[in-house]
């Protein structure tokens, strides 16, 4: 079930796969932002897991990210995402991302709830369409 304060924490440790310099967002090796959105997400969607109803599915529309702090690889990181909002089919959830030293990000990250088949039909059909860059 859906409510506000429901709340969901995971962790990763920062390897050379999860860079700055690796996914060509920098050139350091620390934990890149990139690596740090695909862990919000997938924190949120982990906190959804068995509380929608049957094909239903949520789509990331929104992230406002603080990336605040540099984490070097074999850092432990935490995210800890809480739905602070549930407007209709909008969900905005609270975002803190952590390493051993204390705070490395913070903000929000929003998503809507979909018909899974629905949605994915219509991103489908765009294959269909005339690509305006051909000629």
């Amino acid at each position: 079930m859906l409510r506000t304060g429901i709340a969901k924490m995971l962790t990763e440790v920062v390897t050379g796969e999860k860079t700055a310099a690796y996914l060509g967002s920098g050139s350091l090796a620390v934990y890149g932002t990139p690596a740090m959105i695909a862990l919000v997400e997938k924190t949120a969607v982990a906190l959804l897991e068995d509380r929608l109803e049957e094909g239903i599915t949520s789509v990331g529309t929104n992230l406002n990210m603080d990336h605040l702090s540099p984490t070097p690889v074999g850092g432990k990181i935490s995210c800890a995402v809480t739905l602070k909002e549930i407007d209709g089919k909008k969900l905005v959830f609270r975002v803190l991302v952590e390493d051993q030293a204390g705070i490395i990000g913070k903000g929000t990250h929003e998503r809507f709830l979909v018909d899974a088949d629905r949605f994915q039909a219509k991103a489908d059909a765009k294959l269909l369409q005339t690509d305006i860059w051909d000629d």
